[in-house]
This record gives C-alpha cells, sequence and structure tokens, in this order.
C-alpha cells in the first residue's frame, strides 16, 4: 500500500493544484454541447492529457503495477500535403513492471486525418507509428511497429456519442529476432452527457493478434466531470476489468486497475 502511495501521489497533487487554479478562473456554464466536444478524440483542439493507471491485479505476476501516460494533441485546420483538418498525437509512458522495474515505456505518434464531416458525425483515418524507447523489456516493445487507422464518430444523437477507432500495429524490425507482432486495436467510446456537466461511458481498448487470433476483451465505466473558463477541462476515473482474454494472448495481462485523468484543452478558433 506504501508503494501504491508513492506511485500515485504525485498524480493526485498535479490534479489537486489544476483544479484549484482552474477553480478560481471565470467559469461558463457547462453544456452538453460543451462537454460533447470536450468528450469527442476527434475534436480539433490543443490538449495536454495526463493519465494514470493503477494496476493492482495482472495475469500471472504478483505486485502493483501503473502506466502513467502524458499525451499531446496538435491539432491543423488544414495540411500543406494533404488540404484536411487533422490531429497529431504524441503519447509517451511512464510505466512500472508488477513488482519489477520502473522507466520510460515506448512512444507513440498517430496522425488522424478528418476526411469527411455530415450531419450524422464525421470519418478519419490516418497511421500510428510505435517507437521502441522502453529502457527495460518489462516496460515495452523491443520492434518498430506501423500501420493505419480509422476513425468513426457519431454525434447527432442527443444526450449520447458514439465513436469508434480502429488501430493497427505491424512489427517492422527485428521479426527474426523476436517474431512477428501483428496486432489490432478497436476502441469504442460511448458516453451519455448531463446539463451540468457530468458524464459517463465506456471507452475499453479491444485487442486481437493477427498471427493467432487471440484476443482480449476488458470492460470500464468513466464517470468524469468537464467544465470551463479560460480553457476548457476534464477530469474523469475510470475502473476497468478483463472480461475475457485467451489464453496465452501477452499483450494485455491487466486484470483489474483504476485510471485518474485530467485533460486541458484549448480549440482552434475558426478563422
Amino acid at each position: 500500500m506504501k508503494l501504491l502511495f508513492q506511485k500515485i501521489l504525485p498524480l493526485f497533487l498535479l490534479l489537486a493544484l489544476s483544479w484549484s487554479v482552474s477553480a478560481q478562473e471565470t467559469e461558463e456554464k457547462t453544456s452538453v454541447e460543451l462537454s460533447q466536444q470536450v468528450i469527442n478524440p476527434t475534436t480539433l483542439a490543443w490538449q495536454l492529457q495526463l493519465e494514470e493507471f493503477g494496476i493492482f491485479k495482472t495475469h500471472g505476476a504478483d505486485g502493483f503495477a501503473q502506466n502513467f501516460r502524458l499525451r499531446g494533441i496538435i491539432p491543423l485546420e488544414k495540411g500543406k500535403l494533404l488540404p484536411f483538418p487533422q490531429l497529431i498525437r504524441v503519447i509517451a509512458f511512464l510505466n512500472t513492471a508488477p513488482g519489477g522495474p520502473t522507466g520510460l515505456g515506448d512512444i507513440t505518434i498517430n496522425q488522424f486525418f478528418i476526411l469527411s464531416k455530415m450531419d450524422w458525425g464525421q470519418f478519419g483515418a490516418g497511421w500510428n507509428l510505435q517507437i521502441p524507447t522502453a529502457t527495460s523489456p518489462e516496460l515495452g516493445s523491443p520492434q518498430w511497429q506501423l500501420g493505419p487507422a480509422f476513425t468513426v464518430t457519431f454525434t447527432n444523437l442527443g444526450n449520447w456519442q458514439m465513436y469508434w477507432i480502429w488501430q493497427n500495429f505491424f512489427s517492422i524490425s527485428k521479426n527474426n529476432e523476436y517474431g512477428n507482432r501483428n496486432v489490432t486495436a478497436l476502441q469504442p467510446n460511448i458516453f451519455y452527457t448531463w446539463n451540468n456537466g457530468l458524464y459517463a461511458g465506456m471507452e475499453p481498448l479491444w485487442q486481437m493478434d493477427y498471427e493467432t487470433g487471440k484476443i482480449a476483451i476488458p470492460l470500464n465505466l468513466r464517470l468524469g466531470y468537464v467544465w470551463s473558463g479560460k480553457l476548457k477541462y476534464n477530469a474523469y476515473i475510470e475502473p476497468e476489468f478483463m472480461a475475457y482474454r485467451s489464453e496465452g494472448f501477452p499483450y494485455n495481462l491487466n486484470d483489474f486497475g483504476i485510471r485518474l485523468g485530467f485533460r486541458w484543452y484549448l480549440p482552434v478558433k475558426s478563422k
């Protein structure tokens, strides 16, 4: 328990400081439209996202583990090569293996192009690149990985919103040494928002190994709150458990954990 507090205390302090500072700002009335704009992963906005995932139970291992994620999002209203709105996301991790070392995880870069906007929502496509920056074998993959990504959002659903993100990762280095690593991940995002800024929903990451057909299906429940002042903010808590995992699936061994997250948003102003 002492180790747990040592791991997550810095995040609690940072979130508390951020909440205190933002609470002193002039707060605008939160609406369903604002909440849905902030929750939508394809919203064109500068973003800084912090998330701590405390893992209390890991399949086949003892001890507390954690993944601290830092994600920055850069919006572009129109690219120089492709004339579409786009989002560039840079994601870094500080991980602790169960009863093992703490260090850097892999870095992921992805880019989504918003190709079509309709009354019902929008469609986007792009790519992912995973860079093997982990400081220990337990904290990441030793292989470079690259693959396509797609997203569909449904926003004309009243207080409900639904987003689907499909990502693929294919190893492009050291296949002779470690074998092929070809994994797909489907992430359903389903949320209900209230007028007071509260929202609830789920965004689990379902994975399948293309090589073996084995899968991992976690489920989670997010409870969050969105508000605005000089910036827009999103804070949430999200317990998650593993609903089903094929025997021998190696890429997600988390059986139970809790996420705590805080996000800052600065929307792009239309010209």
